[in-house]
């Protein structure tokens, strides 16, 4: 039969506190000290992308062709804000194609850039595309 009274004769174990502190740290690291914040803190809008919403803002366009290596060379300096750049596709082949826009405007080589009614042929810098269009970044 099993006695429900304790055996006053033998001491009770002690505690082993730094066991029980790290018992309740890593409750504490599973559970969380609280509710998980709603609001996600983003980073700030990268100069390529800055870039590009200006070029947008400005109406600057690049003039390009899909097989056109140094257009893909220009559109690579945006890196992931390409698709924010202000692109008319001149290649008849080419996605969403206007290559009637791009005679009319007198494009003769790939890239170019119309910047305040004016055409800069050839690949441009980041910094030479903001000094064209007086782009200053946000500090």
């Amino acid at each position: 039969m099993i006695s429900l009274h304790r055996d006053r004769s033998r001491p009770l174990p002690l505690l082993n506190l730094a066991g029980l502190g790290g018992l309740a740290l890593g409750a504490l690291l599973l559970v969380g000290c609280g509710p998980e914040p709603t609001q996600t803190v983003t980073d700030a809008t990268s100069y390529e992308a800055q870039l590009a919403q200006h070029l947008a803002d400005t109406g600057s366009v690049m003039y390009g062709a899909y097989w056109c290596p140094h257009c893909a060379d220009q559109k690579a300096m945006f890196g992931d804000a390409v698709e924010q750049v202000p692109y008319v596709e001149c290649a008849a082949d080419g996605d969403n194609p206007q290559p009637e826009l791009c005679e009319q405007k007198g494009i003769q080589g790939y890239p170019t850039w119309e910047v305040n009614g004016q055409l800069h042929p050839g690949v441009k810098s980041l910094d030479d595309l903001a000094t064209l269009t007086g782009f200053s970044p946000p500090q």
